[in-house]
């Protein structure tokens, strides 16, 4: 049988300030001779114990609220360290030459874009004086660190496992991915615009023609769309874009959904492309939005009754 009667007794638990004070976990003694049962019963009721006594303790140490976590932030430098050459491209989708070279034209609209989401008023004070920043007990994340997370976000990595991989918090890490978006729509190198000069589009026409085996002419984009998945929007979220929920379903695929459509030259780079409709619009109406679109289904469209008159 289980003795807690009279062979119970408290243990003495040390307190951090030198003195002891009893534990609520009560210590059995077990006869040898007990059902396997019974001593399996008095096994889990001990751990039990020793959990609830662990959980008042740490309950008692720390009081409730948010805390301040010490982090040694990592670079973009020692994740490539770690990382090495092969499963640093595998996992950021590049090398760590061509990060640099994306980071040195990023670098500024990415400080801007940082200064702008802190919500800092720097003021002057009197005869204009100047106010530093307020301290960051962690330290500054740099600019290199936030375009590795959004990266690496970019690429599938989840923000809990890139939050220890940089060791920033997860607030940081969703934050450095929007800073990013920012900083790439601000950038005027990225901007997607297919071009409207005509010396440019016949050259776009010429890596088509130079490229195919038949000898296409006048072929001045290749066009391709897909679904981007989304969850089904609310009726608030469709009231704020001015359309029913039933416009993001598209019924082909049987997803909600925004329609994205691109076109590209004749090595794969996108010159245009346009993500404003919902899933059920048709794919024409991407080449209408637009005055330069327009322009590409002109030639399109001409290109199809030249094909048609060959034939």
């Amino acid at each position: 049988m289980l003795n807690h009667s009279s062979d119970a007794h408290h243990n003495i638990i040390p307190t951090s300030d030198g003195g002891a004070k009893p534990s609520s976990l009560v210590m059995f003694s077990f006869s040898p001779l007990l059902p396997l049962e019974e001593l399996v019963a008095g096994s889990s009721l001990v751990v039990v114990g020793a959990a609830v006594e662990a959980l008042s303790e740490s309950n008692e140490r720390l009081p409730r609220g948010t805390y301040f976590i010490p982090r040694d932030c990592h670079s973009i430098n020692d994740v490539y360290n770690l990382m090495g050459d092969g499963i640093f491209r595998r996992a950021f989708r590049m090398s760590l030459d061509s990060f640099w070279r994306l980071h040195t034209i990023l670098s500024p609209h990415i400080s801007l874009n940082t200064s702008k989401a802190q919500g800092y008023e720097r003021k002057g004070g009197r005869g204009g004086g100047n106010y530093s920043l307020p301290p960051i007990r962690n330290g500054r994340i740099t600019t290199s660190t936030r375009l590795g997370v959004a990266i690496r976000y970019f690429a599938g990595g989840a923000p809990y496992d890139i939050m220890c991989c940089f060791r920033i918090s997860y607030s940081e890490v969703l934050c450095s991915v929007w800073i990013v978006v920012d900083a790439i729509d601000a950038c005027p190198r990225f901007r997607i615009m297919y071009p409207n000069s005509l010396e440019e589009q016949r050259k776009i026409a010429a890596g088509f023609h130079a490229s195919s085996t038949p000898g296409i002419r006048n072929c001045a984009g290749a066009i391709d769309g897909i679904l981007i998945w989304i969850l089904k929007p609310s009726l608030a979220e469709a009231k704020k874009v001015g359309v029913n929920q039933k416009k993001f379903f598209c019924g082909r695929k049987h997803k909600f959904g925004l329609n994205c459509q691109a076109v590209s030259d004749v090595s794969g780079r996108i010159i245009d492309i346009s993500i404003k409709c919902g899933g059920s619009s048709a794919d024409i109406v991407f080449l209408v939005s637009s005055f330069n679109r327009i322009q590409l289904f002109l030639i399109l469209l001409n290109f199809i009754i030249n094909s048609f008159h060959l034939c």
